[in-house]
Parts: C-alpha cells; structure tokens; sequence
C-alpha cells in the first residue's frame, strides 16, 4: 500500500516542482533556479509538496493576499496538482488540510479561495467534498501586452 505524506516545500524540492509544475502547466515556465528562489524569498506564498513513498507526486501552491480593505488576508490556492497515477490516495485531500493549516496558522487567514474551471466536474466535486462552496462569482482575466 502506498503510504502518502505532506509537508511545506523547501528549496531543495525545485527539481522535483520542476518536473510537476511542468507536467500540470506544461514546457517553458520558470527553471529550478527561478523556483528554488521563490521558495527562499516570497513571503506572500507558500507551496505544500505530497510525497507517495518518498517520491514527489503532487503539489499545491498558495497565494497570501494582504488588503487594506479586509481586517485578515485571504489565501487563494493558484495550483493544486498530484500526478494521475497517484490520485484518488489522499494526496490532494492531504495537501489541501496542510495548506489551510498554514493559512490560519501562520497567516491568520478567514478564508481560502480557489478556482477551477467550468468544466473540471472532478476537480469541482472534490472541492465541495472538503467543505468548499461555489459562490457563483465571475472571474475575467484580460491579457496584457508586455512592454519592451
């Protein structure tokens, strides 16, 4: 039986975050270095990594969104992924626990966020197994040119 752990990310974990994030977003994102380095310095985002008998399977990557506006910040989690022959093991359920204990734990947060996509059923099903609502808000996304 394959024995899943969880546990926050550390620069060390790049390659392996590497080869995940690839496999979820495909070629041409950023590099070990580029990873290991934001692992080190962003403060405003923290990443769990799920490992099935010791080998990295899956990941999750959070936002924390500091406002004004709100008394508490809220976490938004960008990138939750565990490769497809690892699924349905508890993997995404365990990354999802850890991330909202880091959440209140260490962020204060009162809520975490998340998308999926309109019809990512699975994804949504999962979602709304772990207590997760759909508050039926739009998202826009507006792509903007780079500058030279």
């Amino acid at each position: 039986m394959a024995t899943i752990t969880v546990r926050e990310a550390m620069p060390v974990d790049a390659p392996a975050l590497q080869r995940l994030n690839t496999a979820f977003n495909g070629e041409g994102l950023p590099d070990e270095a580029m990873i290991r380095t934001m692992l080190e310095r962003n403060t405003q985002e923290f990443t769990c990594i799920a490992e099935c008998n010791g080998e990295a399977v899956g990941f999750l990557c959070a936002q924390v969104n500091f406002s004004w506006c709100y008394e508490k910040p809220t976490v938004e989690v960008a990138e939750l992924y565990v490769d497809a022959a690892c699924r349905r093991q508890g993997a995404a359920r365990q990354l999802m626990r850890l991330a909202e204990e880091i959440a209140v734990n260490r962020f204060e947060a009162e809520n975490i966020v998340l998308l999926t996509g309109r019809r990512n059923l699975n994804a949504q099903a999962f979602y709304e197994s772990q207590g997760y609502i759909n508050d039926d808000e739009i998202h826009y996304t507006k792509h903007l040119p780079l500058r030279r």
